[in-house]
């Protein structure tokens, strides 16, 4: 007995029936519960697998709870039966289903490990598979998969690995290969539901890839057994559209079997979903306006889910958008779906991007829209505008009354409680339609209403209780009826006339009255107009209704700040399709815009390139003068960066060489001249982070300033080792600045052209109309001295006029700023004469 009940047979025999029988039974009935459960999306390409419902586990936690122990036990007390690799494999799963999924690999690993029997062995790798996808780590799943191939499985387990290896095609989104390994294994699957499901699915492939024939067979596949009804209802519904239809007769059989469909009791669920497909159908025949109509019936069912919902306001959409070309429908309706549509939807970014797209487009046309309807009620006499406004008040009014009476007929018929209707309002943030589409018609119809019931008077403060024409103890019949009314209207009436006079005035206060407010209105168009053009062109690709857009700005508004860029955009779309307009557009830009960036690449296509050639050049003679500079040769700097400024135009980089010449006059000329770059530097680059630097610069000229004469008594510097300058004082209201600085320069170049001296000037003394011309620089006394005697001697020749006030000497840096300060004129000559030969 004792060897009986420890031989292979009977711990076989035990292992089998009393643990991993029932362990097994009931892994199995939660998965049935999991596939139970779970609610396919029969919209999309059905999930080959369901997800794992962490509230499903939960419930079935005590079921689970017993499976594991179970098949532990049978590990635990028969270890040397065939079974054990078994139960590993029932406990590598329900770590799987629990979501614990390194605990999974490595008990199924461990089966792969030291299993001897191949059939279980592969069984674990399988879900292995199935446990590296859960778990986020495809890659491996992949090597579990590439193993798996080079293994001889049996049946059982090669159906099963074509199709986990299908799940991983159907997670990469390659249906080519999810339907080919499908294929394979769609006869030999025993399972009914899950062989139903995988007809189903590959159906559902070939509809998608337009093979309907294949597709419909698929289809009647799936209904081989007694597959799930929804699964059934929709494999019917889907050979419908996979189903050809030729000549009237057989698109009335496709009607009529949607209309069974309809009556059958048991598809009240699914009365959504029939009405969809009814419009899919009807949209596959062309029939646009049917489809439309049945996707509205398919939103308006009991209770539609939200996925049915949005699909059938997307499909509305994209028939207003592409078929019918209606923008502003198609917004309202992208709008609709895209707020309560699925992330998982087919296409959902697309979606939401055309959207987005659509919602600008709007924007933009209204605000064209209620803009030019507000300029033109600005300008309507005021009789006439008051009337309009009468009238369209009376049309709000008149709907407001009829919604109310709807609202009540649709409560008694239902036995809802309704509030009573607000009307619809208006806002001139979001004006109704009534309001901003102006017409000369309303407005005529208005006026006559107005002078039927008022006479020819003239509109103004307390019009109705005027009468000009009649005498002021007489009223006309219809004045006493007024009256007479208003004395008897009850308080009811009185509150609505007030609540009506009060809208009047919310009204009349959108109508622009100023010029500011009108011309606010006009750039707004004009901003709405370019965005409208880029929203055709780039977001709804309809690039005739661009060109058309761009052409309406730049024709009523040809002063416009977009005019450059509209041309530019009318150039780009004409470019290919009529290359004769193009080149108009293109010569407009050169004419009109002949400094642009755009103007100048269109005249040299190569423009940006040489560029930045320049400014690359530019860049090495800045680095040798900022060398010069930090060495502290400033005239060499500032000779290097003179020829520069000569030699480059167009070049980015210059304003930076230009802020470094303006600091160099601190150095080489005076703090007066520098100061005078700084400000020039400022007025011609008003905005960037050079400007900021110049103008803490600029901050940091006024307290040196103040030092520079410390008191009455100051005397000027006998450092003659310094920097010199030679230095023209003359009255500018008898000697022309421009011809004296055109005689100077002229003399520099033939005389002395290899000091590379430049010439800057200043207002000296403005009481005295005086002006200060300085040339510069020279490195000591002993030069400056020498270009003084020989540009006293070239004077003579110079044809300018002069008087008492025309002085010119020698003067250091130092004193130069001394003595633009001081302005002590006649005490600097002194000085001069004592000093300087």
């Amino acid at each position: 007995m004792f060897v009986g009940c420890n031989s292979k047979g009977y711990q076989n025999m035990n292992a089998r029936y009393n643990g991993y029988f029932y362990a097994n039974q009931y892994l199995n009935e939660v998965n049935q519960q999991i596939e139970d459960s779970y609610q396919y999306n029969y919209d999309q390409i059905l999930k080959i697998y369901p997800d794992i419902d962490s509230s499903t586990i939960q419930s079935n936690k005590a079921k689970l709870d017993d499976a594991f122990k179970k098949a532990s036990q049978v590990i635990e007390w028969y270890g040397s039966s065939d079974w054990t690799d078994d139960n590993y494999l029932i406990i590598g799963k329900i770590r799987h289903l629990r979501a614990q999924f390194q605990f999974a690999i490595e008990t199924l690993q461990y089966i792969n490990q030291t299993s001897e029997d191949d059939p279980t062995r592969h069984a674990s790798l399988i879900a292995l598979m199935q446990t590296y996808m859960d778990a986020g780590d495809k890659e491996k799943a992949k090597e579990v998969s590439n193993y798996l191939e080079t293994e001889e499985l049996t049946d059982e387990n090669m159906a099963d690995y074509k199709v986990m290896l299908a799940y991983y095609y159907q997670r990469e989104e390659d249906y080519e290969a999810m339907a080919e390994n499908l294929k394979e294994v769609a006869e030999v699957i025993t399972k009914k539901d899950t062989k139903s499901r995988i007809n189903f699915i590959l159906g559902q492939i070939e509809q998608e890839k337009g093979q309907n024939a294949e597709a419909y067979q698929y289809y009647k596949a799936s209904l081989a057994g007694t597959p799930p009804y929804d699964l059934t209802f929709h494999a019917k519904l889907n050979m419908q559209q996979v189903s050809s239809v030729n000549g009237t007769s057989e698109v009335e059989k496709v009607r009529k079997f949607y209309a069974q469909l309809l009556k059958d009791g048991k598809n009240k669920e699914y009365q959504g979903k029939i009405y969809y497909e009814m419009g899919e159908f009807e949209k596959k025949q062309t029939h646009y306006d049917l489809a439309i109509d049945n996707y509205l019936k398919a939103v308006s069912v009991e209770e539609p889910s939200p996925r049915q919902k949005s699909l059938s306001y997307l499909r509305i959409g994209q028939l207003y958008f592409d078929i019918y070309e209606k923008f502003e429908l198609a917004s309202n309706y992208y709008d609709s779906a895209v707020s309560i549509m699925p992330t998982d939807i087919d296409g959902y970014p697309n979606h939401v991007k055309r959207k987005e797209v659509l919602t600008d487009f709007v924007t933009q046309l209204k605000t064209i829209q209620v803009n030019d309807s507000l300029l033109s009620l600005a300008e309507l006499p005021a009789i006439s505008l008051d009337a309009f406004v009468d009238n369209y008040l009376n049309q709000q009014e008149k709907e407001a009354k009829e919604r109310e009476k709807e609202e009540a007929r649709n409560a008694a018929s239902t036995g809802a409680v309704i509030s009573p209707s607000s009307g619809s309002g208006f806002s001139s943030n979001a004006p109704s339609s009534e309001w901003y589409f102006y017409n000369d018609a309303a407005v005529e119809l208005g006026t006559i209403e107005f002078q039927r019931r008022w006479g020819n008077r003239k509109l103004e403060d307390n019009w109705r209780r005027s009468t000009k024409e009649a005498s002021s103890t007489t009223k006309s019949s219809t004045e006493e009826n007024i009256t007479d009314d208003a004395t008897d209207q009850p308080e009811e009436a009185a509150l609505a006339d007030e609540g009506r006079a009060a809208k009047k005035k919310e009204l009349l206060a959108t109508i622009p009255t100023t010029a500011e407010a009108k011309e606010k209105l006009h750039l707004e168009i004009q901003e709405a107009y370019f965005k409208l053009g880029s929203v055709y062109r780039f977001g709804l690709e309809k690039t005739a209704k661009a060109a058309t857009t761009y052409k309406t700005l730049v024709q009523k508004y040809p002063n416009t700040e977009y005019k450059l860029d509209a041309l530019f955009a009318l150039y780009t779309l004409y470019l290919e399709s009529d290359p004769n307009q193009a080149q108009t557009y293109k010569q407009q830009i050169i004419d009109a815009f002949p400094e642009s960036l755009i103007a100048k690449t269109l005249i040299n296509p190569n423009y940006l390139a040489e560029k930045e050639a320049r400014n690359k050049a530019l860049q090495k003679v800045y680095a040798s003068a900022y060398s010069a500079y930090e060495n502290g040769e400033y005239v060499k700097a500032d000779q290097i960066l003179r020829g520069a400024l000569q030699s480059f135009e167009d070049v980015d980089f210059m304003p930076t060489v230009e802020l470094l010449s303006a600091i160099l006059k601190g150095k080489t000329e005076s703090l007066f001249s520098y100061e005078e770059a700084l400000k020039a530097f400022v007025a011609k680059y008003p905005e960037g982070r050079l400007t900021n630097y110049a103008k803490d610069l600029l901050i940091a000229v006024n307290p040196v300033k103040e030092t520079i004469v410390r008191s009455e008594d100051f005397e000027y510097s006998e450092d003659f080792k310094q920097l010199h300058l030679l230095a023209i004082v003359y009255n500018s209201e008898v000697t022309k600045t421009a011809d004296l600085r055109t005689a100077i320069e002229n003399f520099n170049k033939e005389t002395f052209s290899h000091l590379k001296l430049s010439v800057g000037q200043l207002a000296f003394d403005e009481s005295k109309k005086l002006g200060i011309i300085f040339i510069n620089s020279f490195e000591d006394k002993k030069t400056v001295e020498a270009y003084h005697r020989a540009f006293k001697k070239a004077l003579a020749d110079f044809t300018i006029e002069v008087d008492s006030n025309f002085n010119n000497f020698a003067i250091s840096r130092d004193n130069f700023q001394m003595l633009f300060q001081s302005k002590e004129l006649e005490a600097y000559l002194r000085f001069h004469n004592t000093f300087y030969q």
